[in-house]
């Protein structure tokens, strides 16, 4: 490791664009990893201004990755934790002087992963234990989040565009976080001042986020329009022609409601909420971008191989049905010691059916499954 100042480096970063190469202290100990978003010239500046330092041998070697970039999967899963802990704090506390800055910088985090990690993003929406309903709120924003951030990626939209969108995923509940929780775990009819707090809650958070000092006029218009239908007959307004980053919002927040159980209904694989998405909206384009995502085996789908033994998706392959995946147990039905990667491109390894989670007699380790040192 050759360690150089920032500043003699400073070329290679650009706002509005990933991080090259990670960042660190004195010692070599990284602060911020390879891919972190650089959301603004402000932000730039305060790097290239702070005493840090770049491993030069990085720089001349693109393809070479740090012991902290994630590839295993252990820097990004306890990211991830990281994250949902500090957004449950600050998504109920939009009066705050730093609030708008840290979801900017959350939404950039999101788009950064997209981009590096969008198998370990798929993988915890699949995987996330939906049976803890009092915190269905926070976790569907989320999972809002990082669907759009995969979403408008895949669609080639612009870095503002898709911070904006992602931003809006974040905010869009902003009165109704902690009530959606209560929802999801009775289930029931509403009663009347439940429902009015539904109806209200689009212009209740945008009204948040103008006190907060927001002037994207994208972002507030998502969040505005996140529940208006082509054609009208959404809410609170009714408009006939919302916004194409409402019109995604929307239909990732159902396909979304549509993975969670709650009072008394049960939840939907991800592959069959994803059909429900695309025939119920009567093939929307950006329905039919989900489910092209989605495929039939996303990252975290459980299945049964033509050997017989039982494995966890952990990679989308070469088409929807041949992802690739980690073995956790054998034809006999035992744990295997340590995952094995298998690709189910080949016959031996084809998938031969979705297997239900009361079959796993393993507890799954996210890390453990994007270790590469358990790959075949």
């Amino acid at each position: 490791m050759k360690l150089v100042p920032i500043q003699q480096v400073g070329s290679h970063i650009k706002a509005g664009a990933a991080l090259p190469f990670g960042v660190r202290d004195a010692e070599g100990k990284l602060l911020l990893a390879k891919g972190q978003m650089v959301p603004s010239e402000q932000m730039r500046e305060a790097l290239l201004n702070r005493g840090v330092f770049v491993d030069l041998d990085e720089l001349r070697d693109p393809s070479r990755r740090s012991a902290d970039d994630g590839v295993g999967g252990e820097d990004f899963f306890a990211r991830w934790e990281g994250l949902q802990t500090r957004l449950s704090v600050l998504l109920r506390a939009p009066e705050e002087a730093l609030f708008l800055p840290r979801v900017r910088e959350s939404a950039a985090q999101f788009i950064s992963w997209a981009e590096r990690f969008p198998d370990q993003l798929l993988f915890v929406v699949v995987q996330h234990d939906h049976s803890r309903h009092e915190v269905y709120g926070l976790v569907h924003l989320l999972h809002a989040a990082a669907f759009c951030a995969l979403l408008s990626r895949r669609l080639g939209w612009t870095p503002e565009r898709q911070r904006s969108l992602v931003g809006a995923a974040l905010t869009m509940n902003l009165s109704i976080i902690d009530l959606q929780g209560r929802l999801a775990s009775r289930g029931g009819k509403l009663a009347a001042p439940q429902r009015a707090a539904i109806d209200r809650h689009p212009d209740e958070a945008v009204a948040w986020l103008r006190n907060a000092g927001l002037d994207d006029a994208d972002w507030l218009a998502a969040v505005a329009q996140h529940h208006e239908q082509p054609g009208g007959g959404g809410y609170p307004q009714g408009l006939a022609e919302p916004c194409e980053a409402a019109q995604l919002l929307r239909l990732v927040d159902i396909f979304l409601a549509k993975l969670a159980s709650r009072g008394g209904r049960a939840a939907m694989g991800a592959p069959q909420a994803a059909k429900a998405l695309y025939t119920g909206s009567d093939g929307h384009p950006f329905a039919a971008l989900l489910v092209k995502e989605v495929g039939l085996y996303p990252p975290g789908t459980l299945v049964r191989l033509a050997s017989g033994e039982i494995a966890v998706a952990v990679r989308r392959g070469a088409t929807g049905q041949t992802p690739l995946v980690s073995a956790v147990m054998n034809r006999h039905g035992d744990a295997l010691g340590s995952p094995v990667r298998r690709d189910t491109a080949q016959a031996e390894h084809a998938v031969t059916a979705l297997v239900g989670v009361q079959a796993l007699r393993v507890k799954l380790s996210a890390n453990q499954l994007y270790d590469r040192r358990y790959e075949a």
